[in-house]
């Protein structure tokens, strides 16, 4: 999966860290638990039984979304661009039941919290990967994230997306805007959601973002893609309620 982690801005050094990367440790958070789902009153029954069949079941779509509050919000707080906005959007996916679903070992299987997955750009521009955290916290969350990515970015702790599917793939992409796109298939990780952005762009003296967004179609549809944006863009308009 191409998920390039490389931030709008130039890299910030957290204040709170000080030690080298591989001296440094991340705090314990949660781990991603599944649950089977009992498919007798599971209410997608049949669609998931359709699409399940579909040699590739992924839907694809780009939305463009302002995100002039939430840049003003990072500037004045010294912050990084995608470990903040990769928490409101685990913080809107979170609180969707939808998109805690996955499918493991052909069985629909609903976590009890998912977490950010970023591939990280190294120093020679080599993609690694590495495996975030939440905790609807935005402070603990955004300072863990930091120093896993910045571990990643000298090789250390490289996530392999295989011991667990309660995650979100994040990638970055802010060499170019794009109106449509579409990432390599896996079966394996096809009900993960893929999010992606791209070159943050000016529009009537607001700040635009393409924001792509790849789901399994027999989990969710758009009306939950639209549940999704209702509470991001929500958090976006707002982002001072939640970072501190």
């Amino acid at each position: 999966m191409p998920h390039l982690f490389k931030d709008h801005v130039a890299p910030i050094t957290p204040k709170t860290h000080t030690a080298p990367a591989e001296r440094r440790t991340l705090l314990k958070y949660q781990t991603p638990i599944a649950t089977l789902v009992d498919l007798n009153t599971y209410p997608r029954l049949k669609l998931y039984e359709l699409f399940t069949t579909y040699d590739v079941p992924v839907v694809s779509r780009t939305i463009p979304i302002d995100i002039t509050n939430l840049r003003v919000c990072i500037k004045q707080r010294n912050l990084r661009f995608m470990p903040t906005f990769s928490f409101f959007v685990t913080k809107a996916m979170n609180e969707i039941p939808e998109f805690l679903h996955r499918i493991e070992n052909q069985s629909l299987v609903k976590f009890d919290l998912v977490i950010p997955s970023f591939t990280v750009l190294s120093e020679d521009n080599i993609l690694n990967f590495a495996k975030g955290v939440w905790s609807d916290h935005f402070g603990n969350d955004y300072d863990a994230n930091l120093v896993s990515i910045e571990r990643a970015s000298k090789g250390f702790d490289q996530a392999t997306h295989q011991d667990g599917l309660g995650e979100i793939f994040i990638t970055n992409i802010p060499w170019y805007s794009f109106t449509s796109i579409h990432h390599p298939y896996s079966k394996f990780t096809s009900s993960i959601p893929i999010i992606s952005m791209g070159k943050i762009y000016q529009e009537n003296s607001r700040e635009i973002i393409p924001f792509g967004i790849q789901t399994h179609h027999a989990l969710l549809d758009g009306y939950h893609i639209g549940l999704f944006m209702k509470k991001l863009e929500g958090f976006l308009d707002n982002p001072t309620q939640f970072i501190f």
